[in-house]
């Protein structure tokens, strides 16, 4: 009589393999959404910072307040931004820091931008 079929020991070593193929495949869609997530919290971020740094150097008050900070809604979430400008050597010349972070974790900075602000002529 001739055999048809798997035996015994063929499914289950095939049942292993399509077993940690799908784990591999759920990992790696696992870490790529949590990639997704984390990209779109640093472009979210990086808005915030954007629009904080125009609203600063479109600031007549000089030098301005060394350190400030707000909140602001974007994307149903809650974000922390903090701005720090710091002297320099020129007298005309401020360093203006912007940085956000996550209303949840507010220690824990996505995002950070620099630019520098000249005194206003007038």
């Amino acid at each position: 009589m001739k055999q048809r079929g798997f035996t015994l020991l063929e499914l289950l070593v095939a049942l292993a393999i399509f077993a940690t193929a799908g784990m591999a495949i759920m990992q790696t869609s696992s870490a790529h959404i949590r990639h997704l997530t984390q990209l779109e919290e640093l472009t979210l971020a990086s808005y915030i910072a954007s629009n904080q740094m125009q609203l600063a150097m479109i600031d007549d008050e000089w030098p301005g307040k060394d350190k400030s900070q707000g909140q602001v809604e974007m994307a149903n979430r809650k974000w922390i931004w903090q701005q720090q400008i710091s002297k320099l050597t020129d007298d005309d010349l401020r360093l203006v820091e912007i940085s956000v972070s996550l209303a949840e974790q507010p220690t824990q900075v996505l995002y950070q931008l620099q630019s520098y602000k000249g005194r206003p002529s007038g």
